[in-house]
């Protein structure tokens, strides 16, 4: 991989820090993905223990150092403590190849309606198209998901359509149907 991805970025919002996660903070992640609130509309249930979320931080920063998958962190600046994530891969591949590039989040139902999401959103946005150099950006959403349709409608995605039992949920053994979204550069 190229020197790009030998540190994993840091990115400063107003009010957030997002980072590479570590195992210090398994028991935060751990924490807010057991509230079912959180994982229903995501296609698994997360970590079901704090050793689980100590192994898939590991797993997440092996697949940094490969090239092909980042997970930033979200925290506060006031504590630096993790209230959601931001995963990004490319549809194919490594991020070398500039193909568009896949985004999923969650955040701690503790701050939802702030417009955090919408800011580190924002920033892992900028993140893509001038750091990475990427051109398009896909998100897909459950149709039943309004909150998160808005944010990425006010963030510039546009529909792209309905995708058919397109992703199967690992905790509820369940396809479901998703909108596609694109935003280009």
């Amino acid at each position: 991989m190229t020197s790009q991805f030998k540190k994993f970025p840091s990115i400063e919002t107003e009010r957030l820090i997002l980072r590479e996660l570590t195992v210090e903070d398994a028991h935060n992640l751990y924490s807010y993905y057991s509230d079912r609130e959180i994982s229903k509309y995501l296609d698994w249930f997360g970590p079901q223990s704090e050793e689980q979320a100590i192994k898939m931080i590991r797993y997440w920063a092996k697949q940094y150092q490969e090239g092909t998958f980042m997970r930033f962190g979200i925290a506060l600046k006031t504590d630096n403590k993790i209230i959601g994530t931001i995963p990004i891969n490319p549809v194919r591949g490594t991020f070398e190849w500039k193909l568009p590039i896949v985004i999923g989040y969650e955040l701690s139902r503790v701050y939802w309606n702030q417009g955090l999401m919408t800011e580190a959103l924002k920033a892992v946005i900028t993140y893509v198209f001038e750091e990475l150099n990427n051109h398009r950006i896909i998100a897909e959403v459950f149709p039943e998901n309004q909150a998160s349709l808005k944010v990425l409608e006010k963030l510039g995605f546009q529909e792209e359509g309905l995708l058919k039992q397109h992703l199967y949920h690992e905790g509820t053994k369940t396809w479901h149907d998703v909108i596609t979204l694109a935003l280009l550069k």
